[in-house]
């Protein structure tokens, strides 16, 4: 899997949000004279943000990347600076589904993809540490991708999202709505109760790393068979 809009150049990617930006101020411009001639005016701020929260991805990351606050491991998986001994991962955002995902496939095989790309990225991960043992590195994950019972194989535990990932969550839900639909091909809502929060220690995960390693083979071989049989 490779991430499209990094093999743009400075040139595409200027022209690419040139555009990006276009379209949210039409849209919004549009949508604000509708609900102008409606007498709704007041929500036109409401839908302002919500059309923002969409955009700001392919903005913000790029951004982080370049001034070094978000690390890719894998197109899928990001990771923030280490602060106070702790790393937060996130799944890839709406960007990186838009300019990673391959749409020519089917949506089971973009999910096996998705995974897919979550798995490399703990292994990058690994691979960064494993030969300087951290020094009780905290790993802070919070995830639509990764389930309960894959995350305790991994020595990961669910923790309770506080009130600030829940407005998060919560704020971007159009967002999320978006990733989803792409992935999956069709409009898909995003089941707010399946998304967790794990946390566990860096030294646990490197620990587990036989087990990535025997998951990441098991999918490939499953992408073998698929292929061959298609």
């Amino acid at each position: 899997m490779k991430h499209r809009y990094y093999a743009l150049t400075k040139g595409q990617q200027r022209l690419f949000l040139f555009k990006l930006t276009g379209l949210l101020l039409g849209f919004n411009l549009l949508i604000g004279m509708v609900l102008l001639v409606s007498g709704l005016a007041f929500l036109s701020l409401f839908i302002f943000a919500l059309s923002l929260s969409v955009f700001a991805p392919f903005v913000d990351v790029p951004s982080g990347v370049k001034n070094g606050s978000l690390v890719y491991y894998s197109p899928l998986l990001i990771a923030e600076k280490i602060k106070h001994n702790a790393i937060t991962l996130h799944s890839g955002s709406l960007f990186d589904y838009y300019f990673s995902l391959d749409f020519t496939q089917s949506a089971q095989a973009r999910k096996k993809q998705v995974f897919q790309a979550y798995v490399d990225g703990l292994l990058t991960l690994i691979n960064q540490y494993e030969h300087q043992p951290p020094d009780h590195i905290q790993i802070n994950a919070t995830s639509y991708i990764l389930n309960p019972r894959t995350a305790r194989k991994l020595g990961l535990q669910i923790t309770k999202t506080n009130l600030i990932q829940q407005f998060i969550l919560y704020f971007n839900f159009i967002n999320l709505t978006c990733a989803l639909s792409l992935l999956k091909g069709q409009l898909t809502l995003p089941k707010m109760n399946q998304i967790y929060s794990f946390n566990g220690q860096l030294s646990t995960l490197i620990a587990n790393k036989p087990y990535l390693l025997k998951l990441k083979e098991k999918l490939k071989e499953t992408h073998l068979k698929q292929t061959n049989a298609g």
